[in-house]
């Protein structure tokens, strides 16, 4: 029996053992690609000075109370290059100033000191209604008693005047001008400075059937007719009642202008 290593020793096992040994040696001097090619830093989406700032700014508004937009940053100076940072940043406050803020890093290992401020909005002031002075009541020129007014008096210019009354107790159909109570006559008693209404008072009967009335007839600056005559009717001012001429016995019609004045029609 051959001994192993005689068989090894012939020409064509010696040609296949120096093949197998010249590609171990070229396998071990060749490195693998993946091995090889370092491994690319991460690209952060933000800038490392923005996030920085960023960071800085929600830190104040939540400590603070307040919105971002209140917060403002003095610029870094432009010597100072700020570095990305591969761990979250912490912020701090490590002095009584709340004008510094410490921005710190681990990894790599670095800090920043950042000077801030904060606008302070003017406080909404909501006024009580309590606190308002009371508002000045709206009045109202209307008509009032002058004096104590009884029922069935025949009213004129001297029995009313006008005053300022709060509009809050204006009473209803409140009258307004003096001219309104002419010819009219109360209907029930008011006393001094009460407003009157309009049903207060009534057209007063100027004319009552049976007396003697004074009858004109034409224009009062120019050419006019009188004449005594006599009511057939109780009549009121404007209103239009039956005469008569007592002397031809003729019957006539006229308007009430006044107490015991009536105009021809």
């Amino acid at each position: 029996m051959k001994h192993p290593l005689h068989m090894l020793c012939r020409p064509h096992d010696l040609l296949l053992a120096h093949a197998l040994l010249r590609g171990l040696l070229v396998g071990l001097l060749i490195t693998p690609s993946w091995a090889a090619v370092p491994a690319k830093p991460v690209a952060t989406a933000v800038p490392p000075l923005a996030a920085l700032q960023m960071s800085v700014k929600n830190w104040v508004a939540q400590s603070k109370k307040v919105t971002i937009e209140q917060v403002s940053l003095a610029p870094l100076d432009a010597r100072v290059k700020v570095l990305a940072c591969r761990e979250p940043l912490v912020v701090d406050q490590p002095f009584a100033s709340d004008e510094t803020i410490r921005v710190r890093c681990s990894q790599p290992v670095w800090q920043q000191f950042v000077r801030v401020s904060v606008a302070v909005k003017a406080p909404v002031t909501f006024v009580s209604a309590r606190t308002l002075p009371p508002a000045e009541p709206a009045k109202r020129w209307v008509l009032v008693a002058s004096m104590p007014l009884q029922r069935g008096m025949m009213l004129n210019e001297t029995h009313v005047q006008r005053a300022q009354v709060d509009t809050p107790v204006m009473p209803v159909n409140v009258l307004e001008e003096a001219s309104e109570v002419l010819h009219a006559e109360v209907v029930r008693d008011v006393r001094p400075g009460v407003p009157l209404r309009s049903h207060d008072i009534r057209p007063a009967v100027l004319v009552k059937r049976g007396q003697m009335v004074l009858l004109s007839v034409g224009q009062a600056q120019g050419f006019q007719i009188s004449a005594r005559v006599e009511a057939l009717q109780d009549g009121r001012f404007g209103e239009q009642i039956k005469l008569k001429n007592r002397d031809s016995g003729r019957e006539l019609s006229g308007r009430v202008q006044g107490p015991n004045q009536v105009a021809g029609l």
